[in-house]
């Protein structure tokens, strides 16, 4: 039976659904270059108006866009090529897009596969996810008035990251808390949704 979920009940609910195997760990475990500097540098290169190394620049993030495919299918393809063909902000947009579900494949390969991993791997897996904000940030910021939610959405990261366990050798060690990840990452999709309305994209599974 077919069901249509929004992107964020997607996220919550995506254990009960028939996936063999996690398309984000897979594509965590195999990525070679960091994706947000990717994303860095197909923006500056559009901005310049360097086609060809944008062009080249999505070859390379194209791992991650079949895992967002796979995963929560979505197809942002088509439109991050047809963006570039148009070379309008369209681009940028589709880019931005791709950013989001990139945190969002982060947060569900912590919260799936996460029993499975050192806590050491899934900081380093969060921290692209923070990065990947961070490219996000200075759009919000284009308003002064969004000041205090890019504050929040920051603090929140702060505090999800808290959730993998104290790292400190001296006093009491805090245990990982992945159930607890999974609330306070949840948060952190809703609240870039609210800021940023073309997140939202409704997305069909098999349950």
């Amino acid at each position: 039976m077919k069901n249509i979920f929004f992107i964020t009940t997607i996220f919550v609910l995506c254990h009960v659904f028939s996936i063999s195997s996690s398309s984000a760990q897979v594509y965590l475990e195999k990525i070679e270059i960091a994706p947000s500097k990717v994303y860095k540098s197909a923006l500056e290169n559009f901005e310049k108006k360097k086609y060809e190394e944008v062009d080249l620049a999505i070859y390379y993030i194209e791992p991650v866009m079949d895992a967002i495919k796979s995963e929560f299918g979505i197809d942002l393809k088509p439109e991050i090529q047809s963006g570039l063909k148009a070379k309008g902000t369209s681009f940028c947009t589709a880019i931005r897009r791709l950013i989001f579900y990139d945190i969002c494949l982060i947060f569900t390969s912590i919260d799936k596969e996460g029993k499975d991993y050192s806590t050491d791997k899934l900081r380093v897996w969060f921290k692209m996810a923070y990065i990947n904000y961070l490219l996000l940030s200075p759009v919000l910021l284009k308003d002064k008035a969004n000041f205090a939610i890019d504050r929040k959405i920051k603090k929140m990261f702060s505090e999800s990251y808290l959730c993998f366990g104290s790292e400190s050798p001296y006093g009491k060690k805090i245990p990982p808390n992945l159930k607890l990840f999974r609330k306070r990452s949840v948060r952190i999709i809703e609240e870039l949704i609210g800021v940023f309305p073309e997140f939202k994209e409704e997305v069909e599974s098999k349950k």
